[in-house]
């Protein structure tokens, strides 16, 4: 029986009253710190979005294709990592997410000449996919570089 949130209820001792209002602000706690959790929950999965290995595969030379992988790891918005070569990997350097957007940098050593060339990767994270656009960096141009900087682009899919 309800009268004025207040509810009675039979037991063993007889009549006993309590106070609904203590029962629904019980509830609302209870409901506000699962609400809290799945937020929590859900702001790390997405967070943890990027992290792991990612593969694809990029234009090489002569028309060939190229296997691309990638091991991403985010913390907060730093991004670290590294991407595997054919004899070394290579850091991934200036790293930073916003959003669904990641950014960095890789730095490649000339075998032969020691000459060393920085590429810019931006890209848009989708789900499992990101797809990301290669820029070779400006270089001096006492250096002698007359190759075109071209953008490429590649789709990664996580692993």
């Amino acid at each position: 029986m309800l009268l004025l949130g207040y509810h009675y209820y039979s037991c063993r001792e007889g009549i006993t009253l309590f106070n609904t209002e203590m029962v629904i602000s019980r509830q609302m706690i209870g409901f506000t710190i699962r609400i809290l959790l799945l937020l929590i929950v859900t702001a790390r999965m997405y967070a943890a979005g990027v992290d792991g290995i990612w593969t694809g595969q990029t234009p090489g030379r002569n028309g060939e294709v190229q296997d691309i992988s990638f091991q991403f790891r985010l913390n907060g918005n730093t991004l670290t990592g590294k991407m595997f070569g054919d004899e070394f990997d290579l850091p991934i350097e200036e790293g930073s997410t916003t959003g669904d957007q990641i950014k960095f940098t890789i730095t490649t050593t000339n075998y032969y000449n020691g000459n060393k060339t920085k590429f810019i990767y931006t890209g848009t994270i989708r789900g499992d996919e990101i797809e990301l656009n290669r820029e070779r960096a400006e270089r001096d141009k006492e250096e002698g570089d007359k190759r075109q900087n071209s953008k490429q682009t590649v789709k990664l899919k996580r692993l």
